[in-house]
């Protein structure tokens, strides 16, 4: 007999406590009412039921939900309704495709009969996240609606991570339930080991010269941090951890080289260019690491869990279709090891750059920042970024200890990542601190968060490395655009010269005033810092708060990110100075 009280909504919230979801991040819309009500319904029974976060924008939730996936590993999950609240999460769905992160989006749609006629708020969710999920789903019977959320929550995780999007019609979520479809079944044969492939590559490594692994994403995914700490120790070879992979080795393992690419470190660079042996794990070989004449003079071998990146920009000497973990574990178990004692001497000279020293000016140099942070978190806080110049001095100089606690936003680099994912990451593990290094352009992009922040008590600390610039862009006009500057000042108004495109370190218009955001925002705590002499004693005295703070660092506008490779030059045309 059908349970008129177990609705699409009821099975909704039941497949998601059966799945161990405890956190949700969204907004609501007259397409997800029907979920909200049950939500509430079951809070006021005392029922069990994943927390809702109301986020103040559906990009700002979905953004959480990245933060939560990278700091935890778990499924992060955005709800939203249909139309502008789907559009919007476009960009995190994106986000999290490029960068290989277990997600969950789930959209309200108008009702099963009224699709196809451009219904007020209707929006081809399927159509539009096609090309950014790895999977996506239309909801227009509440008989499917169980074994497409167990599906697509398996297939958020399964091999390579990524989004999946689910589309629920809103009479679905109203609809009782009498009887479920069964799952479909879908026959995906394993992949076997291909051991003789492994040792090919083991004996590759054992033989060259000057060998040098490239760790990918893939290792954190594959939770393979020890087991790839343990591989290169046993095989003495040294290791670049890229972007993603930031945090899966310790900042002071002597074979630690750090992120390689653009603005990657020195001994990253070197080892990369002198290399005659390059084994990936787990990565891409994106255009910001691959850069011109990457490949050239060198063996390239690569392993990972999805057959499609193999040769896809890179044509590889050897490869292997495997988990990472599986690789890693049969290396280990084969008693083989290696030496390379001319290679690990040249090795540990280029480490003594790393991170690179930096000089000392009128103003706070960033890179202070960054290393006064990671003191005095003694590297184990959990870091957030945004996208700009701040993050790239935030990767090249906290000193991580531990997987998962980089979150930044990698493949896609999305201006206002920063704030929204540093509260999914504090929901996701709250035992560490939260540490957001923000730029004053990204800042703004996702700012109605701290909205978010304060109404949730989140007790982030956020720096905000201030230099009136979106400064990577500004950095890119002064190397290639012979230093004009157009669209870049943050603090240019009407009433500005309009022939003034130089860089004036002494111009500090503030827009907005940052210290003034806690008149805004209740209980939020604002500091300013613009003494060099003050900086240490200013960022400890914010990280010790007990609730959330916003600190405004006025840094150096004229300092750049360094090392470089410009775009379409290659590693030993890298800039240092």
């Amino acid at each position: 007999m059908t349970d008129p009280t177990r609705t699409g909504a009821a099975v909704l919230l039941d497949v998601l406590n059966d799945l161990g979801v405890e956190t949700v991040f969204g907004h609501t819309g007259g397409a997800v009412i029907p979920i909200h009500v049950e939500i509430n319904r079951r809070l006021r029974r005392g029922d069990k039921v994943p927390k809702f976060v109301l986020c103040r924008q559906e990009g700002g939730a979905g953004h959480a939900a990245e933060g939560y996936a990278r700091a935890s590993g778990r499924i992060g999950v955005a709800l939203a309704t249909s139309g502008p609240g789907a559009t919007n999460l476009a960009t995190p769905i994106a986000d999290a495709y490029k960068d290989s992160l277990p997600t969950l989006f789930i959209t309200g749609q108008v009702p099963s009969g009224a699709i196809g006629s451009d219904a007020f708020q209707e929006v081809d969710t399927v159509g539009m996240t096609r090309p950014i999920s790895k999977h996506n789903y239309l909801v227009k019977d509440v008989r499917d609606l169980e074994w497409v959320m167990r599906e697509a929550y398996a297939l958020a995780t399964h091999g390579r991570p990524g989004p999946v999007v689910v589309d629920i019609c809103k009479d679905v979520q109203l609809a009782p339930l009498d009887e479920s479809r069964a799952a479909r079944v879908r026959h995906r044969e394993p992949v076997p080991f291909d051991a003789p492939k492994a040792d090919a590559i083991l004996d590759a490594l054992s033989s060259a010269q000057r060998p040098v692994v490239k760790a990918g994403g893939g290792i954190i995914h594959a939770n393979a941090s020890l087991a790839l700490q343990r591989f290169v120790e046993r095989f003495q070879v040294p290791v670049t951890t890229t972007f993603n992979a930031l945090g899966s080795l310790p900042f002071e393992l002597p074979l630690n080289l750090g992120m390689p690419g653009m603005h990657g470190t020195i001994p990253a660079n070197y080892a990369l260019r002198d290399a005659d042996f390059i084994l990936s794990l787990g990565g891409r070989f994106d255009d910001r690491v691959a850069v011109r004449g990457f490949a050239e003079g060198k063996r390239i071998a690569h392993i990972d869990i999805d057959p499609s990146e193999i040769d896809k920009t890179i044509q590889t000497d050897l490869y292997l279709v495997a988990g990472l973990d599986e690789f890693l574990a049969h290396a280990l178990a084969s008693g083989r090891s290696a030496r390379h004692a001319d290679w690990a001497a040249q090795i540990l000279d280029w480490r003594a750059q790393m991170p690179k020293p930096y000089g000392e000016s009128d103003y706070i140099k960033p890179q202070a920042v960054v290393e006064i942070i990671s003191e005095l978190t003694k590297g184990e806080a959990t870091l957030v970024t945004g996208v700009g110049q701040h993050q790239m001095w935030a990767a090249q100089y906290y000193r991580f200890r531990r997987p998962r606690q980089w979150v930044s936003s990698g493949g896609l680099g999305t201006m206002g990542f920063g704030l929204p994912a540093a509260i999914g990451a504090w929901y996701a593990d709250p035992e560490w601190p939260v540490v957001l290094i923000d730029g004053d352009g990204s800042f703004q992009m996702n700012i109605q968060e701290l909205g978010t922040v304060v109404a949730n008590r989140v007790p982030l600390k956020m720096f905000v490395l201030n230099n009136s610039f979106l400064g990577m862009v500004r950095q890119w006009e002064d190397m290639m655009d012979e230093g004009h500057h157009y669209e870049t000042c943050m603090a240019r108004t009407a009433d500005c010269d309009p022939e003034c495109t130089q860089l004036d370190q002494t111009c500090r218009r503030q827009i907005p005033n940052l210290t003034g955001l806690k008149y805004v925002y209740p209980r939020l705590k604002t500091m300013r810092i613009k003494d060099p002499a003050a900086l240490r004693e200013g960022v400890a005295a914010a990280l010790v708060e007990p609730g959330p703070v916003l600190v405004d660092v006025w840094i150096d506008k004229a300092e750049n990110v360094i090392p470089m490779v410009r775009p379409g030059h290659s590693l030993d045309q890298m800039i240092e100075s």
